[in-house]
Parts: C-alpha cells; structure tokens; sequence
C-alpha cells in the first residue's frame, strides 16, 4: 500500500485555519458591538482611551438612564 499524498491534507488544514482565524475576528467584533450596546443602555459612560468620562445620561426630566 501506498501513502495517501499528504499536500491536499496540509492545504486543507491551512485553508481552515485561515477561516478559523477570520470567523474569530468576525465573532470578537460582535462581542465588542454588544459590550458597547449594552454600556450604552445601561447609561455606563463609554470611553475612548485617553477622553474624559462625561456626565451620566438624563433624560429630559434631568432624571439619570
């Protein structure tokens, strides 16, 4: 018996490595979209690095959200 090539195995695990390495990215952009969704609605202040926290949110009442 012969070895199967092992060429066509290595580039098909290189290949789903690359998408497996986009999909995580895609996923880590979600979470980070959530997190700051979930800050906004919350009223926990969002801070870029290096800004300065602003007031908490009111609503028109002066009332804090």
């Amino acid at each position: 018996m012969s070895d199967p090539p092992r060429e066509p195995l290595l580039l098909a695990i290189t290949e789903q490595g690359r998408q497996i390495a986009l999909l995580t990215e895609q996923v880590a952009l979600l979470v980070q979209s959530v997190v700051l969704l979930l800050g906004e609605e919350t009223g926990a202040p969002i801070q870029e690095d290096g800004q300065e926290v602003d007031a908490p949110r009111t609503d028109m009442d002066d009332n804090p959200y």
